[in-house]
């Protein structure tokens, strides 16, 4: 298969579209990034997966690969949320860019939760309406393109150009202000430094690989996670709280996920938090020694 020249990226503006937007712009590709209501691109294009069609914008650009780095399915938890129409519209987009290379970005919320260290061979079995989109989602990549890669990352974390995320930056905050905070030390996820991330995606859509790749890092609890988070970042953990899910919860407990394959396709490994947050911190928050 030839390597994409032409890329669209829906999501440039995301906390991950940023972030891969910038990565994919060092590459020898003509990049076309989308953005839904503000940017940080000035070439960005305005695209609104609700009402616009890209099929006439795909052709006339050649464009010959897609990535969807845009959360498309986060309107499940909405009571106003139309399934019927969001199904139509992602049955629109995928066809519509069904001759080319398609890139999707998915997320571990598509497991049930019981097993835990889930291999790209495991069969999905969503138990939230959010899960339940990005299985739909999946679907019909498969059915429609040939030539696709379909990225499941867990937990993404850290700083997307220079600007941590919002959930370390709203828990540092509160910490900082006296506030607590409980976690659960039995839900177990894989996070991964988003610029980690956004550099095995960029990997991924430029190769010829077709299937499945699990994007994430080691295996470790919400609550530990945050501790670990908390400490790199010079926090005082005292008021971070341990606790155990509820007998009865809807939410899966183990979404940690296998990484061989990504491992071996784009030699990334994943970094420990503390390094990550320091490797990715801006310029004027390192020491002067590293800066």
């Amino acid at each position: 298969m030839r390597i994409p020249q032409r890329l669209l990226l829906l999501g440039s503006s995301g906390y991950l579209g940023r972030t891969l937007t910038t990565l994919m712009q060092e590459q020898p590709v003509t990049l076309f990034p989308t953005y839904r209501t503000t940017t940080l691109f000035p070439q960005a294009l305005r695209y609104d997966f609700w009402r616009d069609d890209l099929a006439d914008f795909v052709r006339e650009q050649k464009i010959d690969a897609v990535i969807i780095a845009a959360n498309m399915a986060y309107e499940a938890v909405d009571p106003l949320f139309d399934g019927k129409l969001y199904r139509r519209r992602v049955n629109q987009l995928v066809q519509a860019c069904m001759h080319c290379r398609f890139i999707y970005i998915s997320s571990d919320g598509i497991f049930d939760g019981r097993q835990g260290a889930y291999t790209e061979s495991d069969p999905p079995h969503p138990t939230t309406p959010y899960g339940q989109n990005l299985h739909f989602f999946e679907e019909r990549v498969r059915e429609f393109c040939e030539n696709y890669c379909i990225i499941r990352p867990s937990y993404l974390y850290g700083y997307s150009l220079g600007e941590l995320d919002r959930r370390l930056r709203r828990v540092r905050e509160g910490l900082l202000q006296g506030e607590h905070f409980e976690y659960f030390d039995d839900m177990l996820k894989s996070p991964l430094d988003v610029n980690q991330a956004a550099q095995a995606i960029v990997q991924l859509a430029l190769s010829n690989f077709v299937g499945i790749v699990h994007v994430a890092g080691k295996p470790m609890s919400v609550y530990h996670f945050y501790q670990a988070a908390m400490q790199a970042l010079g926090v005082p953990v005292e008021h971070l709280h341990p606790i155990s899910m509820p007998p009865e919860t809807y939410l899966p407990r183990d979404t940690t996920l296998q990484t061989r394959l990504m491992k071996g396709l784009t030699g990334i490994e994943p970094l420990e938090i503390a390094e990550a947050l320091t490797r990715y911190a801006p310029v004027s928050l390192k020491p002067l020694e590293e800066a």
